[in-house]
Parts: structure tokens; C-alpha cells; sequence
């Protein structure tokens, strides 16, 4: 009987290690099995994806492939893409994704109050403020245009009031803000106001409502949506909104497509990254307490 017990448990312990054997080798099969029909499936991201997969059970297959292609699935800041087309409009800047050292953006107009932004997206702001004035809404800019050292000098202060943890879920390290872009911009409804803290309550105006329903109309699209926070790495943002170009903003709210990530990952992620030589520190010393 011993030997006989012996030799059942050495034929379960095999059976167990041939079923994980066969897993290991037939998941990898059926993912791309499945991602063969996918359009922006690509085939050297397929062990990213199972990984993203095991992670996301609930989340559709499709889904995954994309945000995987964003580097969703990647830890923040850990393996940094330095865009090669940072004026496109449809550029992605992420906490994986930044912009080329120094950058400024080519076409910079001022608005009434001293906000900057690039010349396509403030007239495009220019004609929502308009047509949402015209249903007795305001939408007033609170932050726009920032340099690399404005990001600088706006991460560090939220660093000093709510710690380094507050300001990596709120604020974007220099090189990966969209405001750096000059594309993005801080919506408000209230005019006359300063601080960091006047876009509070945006979200249950009649301003952020009308966004809602219209801003695709002109081109904007609501960047970091509620419920995404693990996927982008920043918190809910009612108030920012990112100029992407009608093409883009149209498409996504006629697919239901609730982050830039996943438009990116779906279709303008490309097959290879390049990985650029290192760049220079942003300000020596500028960060204090920064993690690296």
C-alpha cells in the first residue's frame, strides 16, 4: 500500500507539472491566437500582455493589448520613451513617456489674461468658451502654457504642501506634463480667482457638464477620466483638458474610448520603440526628495 501511495502522489506531482508545463506554453499560443485579429497587436509585446492580462482578468483582451502598448503595464518612470514627434498633436506624454529635454513648443499665442497655448488649440478653446458664453457658461482658463521650469517650480510646491506621495498622483514630473506641450490647459468657471485649489467643485458645475456633452466638438478631450487612476497614475482631473485635434476627440467619444492611453495604444503605437542615449538632469538640484 506504501508503495502504492508512493506512486500516486509522484503521478499527481507529474500530472500537476505537465498542466503548468502546458500552460506556460499553451497561453502564450492563445493570446496570439487571439491578438491575430487584433490591428494593433503586436507581436513583440505578447509576454507584456499576458502578464497585464493575469493582472486585469476583467478587463477585455482587446483593451489590454493597448493599454500595454501605452506602457501601462510598466512601473512609473521605470523604462522612460522620449518622444521622437513631440509637436504632433497626438503626441502621448506619460509618466513612461516625456518629451525631448528642453522642449518648446513652436507656436505659442497669448490669450486674454497672459495664458499661453499653441496657436491650433487656442483658437479651438477660444470657439468652445464662445459657444458654451453663448448658453450663459463660463469656462475661464486657470493654468495653460507652463515651461520645464514652471513644471519644476509647481511640482515642488505641491511637494512641500502635500508630500512627494500628493504630488506623483497630481502633478507630473518635468518633461512628461501636457502642459509643456502647450495643448493642455486647467479649466475653472469662476473668474477673479487664484490658488490651487479654484478648480475644486469644477466637476459639479454646468461648465464641466457642458465639456462633457461638447468639448469633442472642438477638439478636447477630458485626459485623466475617474476611475483610471491605476492605469495613468494620476488622480481624477475634471478640470484638465488636452487639445488632441477634432479627428482624434470625435473618434474617441463615437467608440466610447475613455482614455488617451488606450486611442494610443489602439492606433499610433508603434511596433519598436527607440530608446534615445540619457538625458541631461532637468535643474540640478530642483526636486528635493524626489525618488528616483
Amino acid at each position: 500500500m506504501n508503495s502504492l501511495h508512493t506512486l500516486g502522489v509522484k503521478l499527481t506531482v507529474f500530472s500537476l507539472l505537465v498542466v503548468a508545463l502546458l500552460a506556460g506554453v499553451v497561453a502564450p499560443v492563445v493570446a496570439k491566437a487571439e491578438g491575430s485579429n487584433l490591428q494593433h497587436y503586436i507581436e513583440e509585446n505578447s509576454d507584456r500582455y499576458e502578464a497585464f492580462r493575469a493582472e486585469n482578468p476583467e478587463m477585455p483582451f482587446d483593451r489590454v493589448v493597448a493599454y500595454v502598448n501605452a506602457g501601462a503595464d510598466k512601473a512609473y518612470y521605470s523604462d522612460i520613451v522620449v518622444v521622437d514627434r513631440p509637436s504632433d498633436l497626438r503626441v502621448l506624454l506619460s509618466k513612461n513617456f516625456a518629451l525631448p529635454y528642453g522642449y518648446e513648443p513652436p507656436d505659442l499665442v497669448e490669450l486674454p489674461g497672459g495664458h499661453l497655448l499653441r496657436k491650433i488649440a487656442a483658437s479651438a478653446f477660444e470657439d468652445m468658451r464662445d459657444a458654451a458664453r453663448d448658453e450663459g457658461l463660463n469656462l475661464v482658463i486657470r493654468s495653460s502654457y507652463r515651461s520645464h521650469g514652471s513644471q519644476v517650480a509647481s511640482y515642488n510646491l505641491v511637494a512641500e504642501n502635500y508630500g512627494v506621495e500628493g504630488a506623483e498622483i497630481s502633478v507630473a514630473r518635468p518633461g512628461h506634463s501636457e502642459h509643456q506641450t502647450g495643448l493642455a490647459l486647467d479649466i475653472m468657471h469662476r473668474e477673479g480667482t487664484t490658488g490651487p485649489l479654484t478648480v475644486q467643485g469644477f466637476e459639479y458645475s454646468n461648465e464641466y457638464f457642458w465639456l462633457l456633452e461638447h468639448g469633442h466638438e472642438y477638439g478636447f478631450i477630458l485626459r485623466y477620466p475617474e476611475g483610471y487612476t491605476q492605469l495613468q497614475g494620476f488622480v481624477y482631473e475634471p478640470w484638465h483638458w488636452r487639445y488632441v485635434g477634432k479627428k482624434v476627440s470625435m473618434s474617441m467619444f463615437r467608440w466610447k474610448i475613455a482614455t488617451f492611453e488606450e486611442y494610443y495604444g489602439r492606433y499610433l503605437a508603434k511596433p519598436r520603440f527607440q530608446r534615445p542615449p540619457p538625458q541631461p538632469p532637468a535643474i540640478q538640484g530642483s526636486i528635493r526628495a524626489l525618488p528616483l
